[in-house]
């Protein structure tokens, strides 16, 4: 349905001289380790020339982490936990774009705590997000992998733990962590022209015109 909207506003602007376009792709929130693929539209040259390019891919996580202290006595600590998005495309060119950064969502216990022998704390559920973009403007070379029929992929793939600092050794911790990424393209592109409706009018006119003269001229 994305796709055929896209296609219907892409029309109607062609008429009246815009130049954007845009798709996107959302996935929900999965548990981790994650591995999740959306696709985007490529540029269709047969409305214009292609000027420009907006790819934006994004990240987020929600995590709950908890901490439980097995040591004889009280231990003061933090915990913090991660999140790291890794993506790639089937497109060689655009994958190189993408893989060049990590999105790298975090939640913590809010700084030290103290936890009290034999307690147990949790904190969460916390929400983090991140993104990146990258854009590309007339004549760059990087515009043909984004010019063609069809999609490109775009994949993302987790990488979660949690760090401690503090506790001795003797803090037992855990997280339940969900995750799920997403991304959007945006063209720009000088759009193919169209007559305007008096154009059309007047060369209406002149075939009509040129129909009339040349039966009076048979008739001659």
């Amino acid at each position: 349905m994305k796709k055929f909207l896209a296609a219907a506003v892409l029309a109607a602007c062609s008429m009246s001289g815009a130049v954007n376009a845009a798709t996107s792709f959302s996935n929900s929130l999965e548990t981790t380790e994650i591995s999740q693929t959306g696709f985007l539209d490529k540029f269709d040259s047969s409305l214009g020339t292609l000027t420009g390019v907006f790819l934006n891919w994004n990240g987020q996580a929600v995590t709950t982490i908890t901490l439980t202290n097995n040591a004889a006595q009280d231990q003061r600590l933090r915990a913090t936990s991660t999140v790291d998005l890794s993506f790639s495309s089937n497109d060689a060119s655009i994958s190189a774009i993408l893989s060049a950064i990590t999105l790298s969502m975090q939640a913590n216990s809010g700084g030290f705590i103290n936890l009290p022998t034999g307690g147990s704390q949790s904190f969460g559920p916390i929400a983090d997000s991140d993104f990146a973009n990258f854009s590309a403007g007339a004549g760059d070379a990087i515009l043909a992998a984004f010019t063609g029929p069809g999609t490109f992929s775009v994949t993302c793939e987790s990488l979660s733990g949690i760090t401690l600092v503090g506790g001795g050794g003797n803090v037992v911790s855990s997280q339940e962590t969900q995750a799920a990424c997403g991304a959007s393209v945006e063209y720009a592109f000088s759009p193919t022209q169209v007559p305007e409706p008096g154009t059309l009018a007047l060369l209406g006119a002149m075939a009509v015109g040129a129909g009339a003269l040349s039966r009076r001229t048979r008739k001659a």
